[in-house]
């Protein structure tokens, strides 16, 4: 009886092994997903600036292509 004590024990202890070393491995894909989603964030945040600055630079063309149009509407073509 004290063999299969014995032989169990080693046993439990062989499953705790398996279960810390994929704990561990669990842990690093974490940790791998937690990089990925801090890169796909800074890449966010880069689109979003962009965005802005493109809509910004959209409007002042927007305005210039307005004051272009008034400025030539003043000239007259001779036939």
């Amino acid at each position: 009886k004290l063999q299969s004590v014995a032989d169990h024990a080693q046993e439990v202890s062989m499953m705790v092994g398996q279960i810390a070393a994929t704990a561990q491995e669990q842990t690093a894909s974490v940790q791998q997903v937690a990089v990925g989603l801090d890169q796909i964030s800074a890449v966010v945040q880069n689109n979003s600036a962009t965005a802005e600055e493109s809509a910004a630079a959209s409007e002042e063309l927007s305005g210039q292509a307005a004051m272009l149009k008034n400025l030539v509407a003043g000239f007259k073509l001779k036939n």
